[in-house]
């Protein structure tokens, strides 16, 4: 199944329900397809109800279900996941993809 990314203009008025902390912690992010590989990258900042991560991966779109783990670390077998779901996709200068998630469960 071939899967479009669909890109979002940022907006220019900020919708956000809670505020946004600068923190760079690790991230295992998983899709609920299997078809898609995770991946283990870093936040560039979190809220209490949703998180933004920067990766170069292209499958990522608009109401993809993840599982992510913030503060990922292999051998922690406390870690526990969230649920999220993808509700914006920018387009980087660099060619990389911004991509922020909505915490559905936690």
């Amino acid at each position: 199944m071939d899967q479009t990314v669909v890109v979002v203009p940022v907006a220019k008025e900020d919708k956000r329900k809670h505020r946004r902390a600068k923190i760079s912690r690790s991230l295992l992010v998983r899709p609920a397809d299997p078809q898609y590989k995770k991946e283990v990258t870093t936040t560039v900042n979190v809220s209490r109800d949703g998180l933004y991560f920067v990766t170069p991966a292209k499958h990522y779109y608009i109401g993809m279900r993840l599982s992510v783990t913030l503060g990922y670390e292999p051998l922690d077998s406390c870690a526990s996941a969230s649920l999220g779901k993808v509700v914006r996709i920018d387009r980087l200068e660099d060619g990389r993809f911004g991509i922020a998630v909505q915490i559905l469960l936690r």
